[in-house]
């Protein structure tokens, strides 16, 4: 099939609306977004993280830790020395697992992924605690907690245009392949 060249407004909305209007907070992208996410406040990452203080056995060096922004959360978290991390809304690490972002339309569905991302997990490991929080399962890989148990209080499904603005799930409805209406 012939190259489709895609406007990315996600990327020039975020940079625009969140990234500017929050010139205290770093933001943490990867260099690939650099035409469009360049601000004083970002700082880019790409394929490791280039400190000298950090041993050849991190976690970056052994697995890599750049396939996607779960693996790329949880190196952040132990870069920056959390001790704990709680995967909160990471269904694929749920068993059963649900398919679909929070922000699309529809409770999602289930979907096997057996041992997901279990090779990065037992390294990860090593260097921080994992718990996800399921909303009634198990996991077949991390520690897990429901919902419930975590909070006290049982999980309200609340559908994507009850948690974010019509005119930002328009801006996610650019992207192929989402469902958000």
């Amino acid at each position: 099939p012939p190259f489709r060249r895609i406007r990315n407004i996600i990327q020039r909305t975020y940079r625009k609306e969140v990234i500017a209007n929050n010139p205290d907070i770093t933001f943490f992208v990867n260099l690939s977004n650099y035409p469009v996410l360049r601000n004083k406040n970002v700082q880019f990452v790409f394929r490791r993280i280039y400190d000298e203080r950090l041993s050849h056995e991190f976690v970056s060096d052994r697995v890599d830790c750049f396939t996607g922004s779960l693996r790329v959360a949880i190196l952040l978290a132990v870069y920056f020395g959390c001790a704990r991390a709680f995967l909160v809304g990471c269904d694929y690490t749920h068993l059963p697992a649900r398919v679909l972002h929070w922000y699309e339309k529809g409770h999602g569905f289930i979907q096997e992924h057996p041992g997901y991302q279990k090779e990065f997990f037992d390294i990860a490991k090593e260097f921080i605690d994992i718990t996800t929080i399921t909303l009634d399962g198990k996991s077949e890989v991390l520690d897990y907690v429901t919902y419930q148990d975590y909070t006290g209080c049982a999980p309200v499904f609340k559908e994507n245009t009850e948690l974010v603005e019509e005119r930002h799930l328009r801006v996610l409805s650019t992207w192929p392949g989402y469902t958000i209406f």
